[in-house]
């Protein structure tokens, strides 16, 4: 039987996450399905590698601030996904993806790639660099700062975003609230937010998203 999205946010306050925590869990719950949004890129950019922060053959740099995410894909007992597939997407500082039905008149960054292609190790681990995205418009609401995610495991496919903490926004946001079937304002469960893992030596924030899956 489907797990129901309630029934999910009522076992959120046990699950472990955070890039290798769930790891050590002897069981977890699965990570929340999550509305895949208008902007998935049919047309994927050749250049699809772990770097989004710089375009092949062109010599500048994605704006905004730059981060690092990495993250396990293991199954419920904890255990990794070796050979997942993940796709991220997601909108560049200013708050715009490049996607021919993204219509905003905010600036597209022509140095910012806004997709990866990946495949976890044999430990299940994913890691990429990018920049946060920018929060946007929907009509009636705002749109906080996410990352969209679509991971293939062995036996599960499943459709995410991952969230940052202390966004203004999350209240308002109404396409969020629909995903956890709350209201707006309501409490967020831990599991949608990225993990601060500290910064690397160069600065560069760290932020953790483990994906757990049903059966891997």
């Amino acid at each position: 039987m489907e797990m129901t999205r309630r029934r999910l946010l009522g076992q959120a306050g046990v699950l472990l996450v955070g890039s290798g925590l769930a790891g050590r869990a002897l069981a977890a719950n699965p990570t929340m399905p999550m509305a895949m949004g208008p902007f998935y890129p049919v047309q994927q950019p050749s250049d699809a590698d772990a770097d989004l922060v710089q375009v092949a053959g062109r010599p500048g740099k994605a704006t905004g601030k730059l981060i690092e995410v990495s993250g396990r894909v293991l199954n419920m007992k904890g255990e990794p996904v070796p050979g997942a597939k993940i796709e991220v997407w997601q909108a560049n500082a200013a708050g715009r993806y490049a996607h021919k039905s993204d219509t905003s008149k905010v600036p597209l960054d022509p140095n910012f790639e806004g997709f990866a292609r990946l495949v976890a190790d044999k430990d299940g681990a994913y890691r990429y660099l990018s920049i946060e995205p920018g929060a946007y418009n929907v009509g009636r609401s705002w749109r906080a700062k996410h990352i969209h995610y679509q991971v293939d495991g062995q036996l599960n496919r499943l459709v995410t975003q991952m969230y940052f903490k202390g966004d203004p926004l999350l209240g308002q946001d109404e396409t969020l609230a629909q995903d956890l079937n709350q209201k707006l304002n309501g409490p967020m469960p831990p599991l949608i937010f990225g993990q601060a893992l500290g910064r690397r030596a160069d600065g560069v924030e760290r932020l953790g998203f483990d994906i757990i899956l049903i059966d891997g």
